[in-house]
């Protein structure tokens, strides 16, 4: 049930972790799983089967067109917003880049906050197809989240995405929060935009959050590794099709080893904060994540990283039906409030 996790340096954590560290750096592209790590639990097993079965070969066959996505669009909102915890709806239109608030009323008073920048492979997704998973974050380290709404493609590609998660990011600042009170996530194409803030802010040379927490990040946009890894075992819900489309929307003619839409080409600083990196170990993007932790060893930056066996792309957002989901989010909340503590 457990990950196989590695980390370096001093990663916060406020003592009530989940999941106890196995090495002091990530030993391999492909850790070797021993003891309660070597395969998940019955139910996020048959989770993955089913998604294989089912799923995946809906998306396969989805066609490229403006009517599909527009109904992903749909789907994935009204899914986020059916499974959320919170029944109110806390929009924000103050600043340059609208977005979602969720646990703010439970949390008023809090002067910390987590900056969730959501996934949807820069094409889809929104602050309402992540309110679940952004109130289940909430609830377990009493930290309010902001969604930022940033722009999506094909209607507003590449950099519009990046420049929409720094213009929030800054607004955040200006109402009054301190770097250091500010945790950012994201998961799947939120998590290369996280990257992309953290990069941006080192140029910058300005303060950086207290932490980042990654849940599947999308960090490699070359088809390589994925194509490779979904030929000799399908991934259970990423459709490499879907992938390539996404990208082509995103970010048409620019070369993928750019690390402006590839971060696992920037060169990783110490000075970065402490990252927990979550990754599934069934998805084809874990080649990609695990190449991120080895990078972020072989520079000094603190992080710790999580391989869930037999779990899938942000397989956070099953909490509470799938266990392994129920453990990764107390492990982030472990995460946050360690990186907050003080």
């Amino acid at each position: 049930m457990l990950p196989h996790a590695t980390r370096t340096g001093s990663v916060p954590v406020d003592g009530r972790r989940s999941a106890a560290p196995e090495a002091d750096r990530p030993s391999a592209r492909r850790p070797a799983l021993t003891g309660p790590g070597e395969q998940g639990t019955l139910r996020s097993r048959g989770l993955a089967g089913g998604l294989r079965m089912f799923v995946r070969p809906a998306l396969d066959k989805m066609p490229a067109t403006d009517v599909s996505l527009g109904r992903l669009r749909a789907l994935t909102s009204g899914a986020g917003r059916a499974a959320a915890l919170e029944t109110t709806n806390d929009w924000s239109s103050d600043g340059p880049v609208p977005g979602l608030w969720v646990g703010r009323k439970r949390f008023f008073h809090s002067d910390k906050v987590i900056f969730h920048i959501h996934g949807g492979g820069f094409t889809f997704g929104s602050p309402w197809s992540h309110k679940a998973l952004a109130s289940r974050i909430a609830s377990e380290t009493g930290v309010p989240v902001f969604l930022p709404d940033y722009r999506l493609a094909p209607e507003h590609p590449h950099p519009a995405a990046t420049e929409d998660t720094l213009a929030g990011w800054e607004w955040l600042l200006s109402m009054g929060f301190r770097a250091q009170d500010i945790v950012v996530a994201g998961d799947s194409a939120g998590g290369n935009l996280a990257l992309q803030l953290v990069a941006a802010l080192e140029r910058e040379k300005a303060p950086m959050p207290a932490g980042v927490v990654l849940l599947s990040p999308w960090v490699d946009l070359d088809f390589t590794d994925m194509s490779a890894r979904d030929r000799a075992r399908k991934d259970p819900f990423l459709a490499v099709g879907l992938a390539e489309l996404c990208r082509s929307q995103y970010a048409p003619g620019v070369d993928p080893e750019d690390p402006a839409i590839s971060p696992i080409n920037y060169t990783p600083s110490p000075e970065w904060p402490p990252f927990l990196i979550q990754c599934g170990g069934e998805e084809i993007f874990s080649g990609g994540i695990e190449q991120l932790a080895e990078r972020f060893a072989e520079h000094g930056v603190r992080h710790e990283f999580q391989l869930w066996p037999h779990q899938f792309h942000v397989f956070q957002v099953f909490h509470p039906l799938v266990p392994e989901a129920k453990v990764a989010v107390r492990d982030i909340g472990s995460f946050v409030r360690g990186c907050l503590r003080g």
